[in-house]
């Protein structure tokens, strides 16, 4: 498993291309302006993450022509970077939650609300489409639209998809 710091290099190596670019406009910018390093090193953290003090700001007219490129992609380059290390988090902790909910007990009252027909038993599609609409891996309309969808192929209507079926949704299909 990847470290956070390790999907955060991850995304910088993707984007190290934009760094690339965005170095050069730096650089331009430092000479165009009149700036130390740690002045170009604070305009870009300062552009990047959007903080903007204005304390520091291009003045001349190449200066700004160059941050009408740099400031968006500064932005959107920063921005992916942060967008992957929180998904990477998230995605950690929504795993942990789904094995942590697989992984747990059923009770009584979860039998009670899992038999759907209420014969007093689970069978397994209905164990199923319990755990796939806890965990959000499915919702109502789409669980509706797939039982809709083997009736539909459920030619003869006996509960299972046979090959006699197909034939005859096939026939239909040319008949219509």
């Amino acid at each position: 498993p990847m470290s956070v710091l390790g999907v955060l290099f991850g995304g910088i190596k993707r984007q190290s291309i934009n760094f690339v670019l965005l170095s050069f406009v730096a650089a331009f910018m430092k000479r165009a302006e009149g700036w130390s390093l740690i002045d170009v090193l604070y305009y870009w953290n300062c552009t990047a993450t959007t903080i903007g003090f204005g304390d520091l700001s291009p003045k001349t007219q190449l200066g700004r022509l160059l941050a009408v490129f740099f400031i968006p992609l500064s932005v959107v380059t920063l921005g992916e970077v942060i967008a992957n290390c929180f998904a990477y988090v998230t995605s950690r902790a929504a795993a942990k939650a789904e094995k942590d909910f697989i992984r747990r007990d059923i009770t009584l009252s979860d039998l009670e609300y899992l038999d759907v027909n209420g014969d007093g038993r689970v069978d397994e599609l209905e164990f199923v489409t319990f755990m796939l609409l806890a965990m959000q891996k499915v919702d109502m309309r789409m669980m509706n639209d797939l039982k809709h969808l083997f009736h539909a192929l459920d030619a003869g209507k006996d509960g299972f998809i046979q090959k006699e079926d197909l034939i005859t949704l096939r026939q239909r299909k040319r008949l219509a």
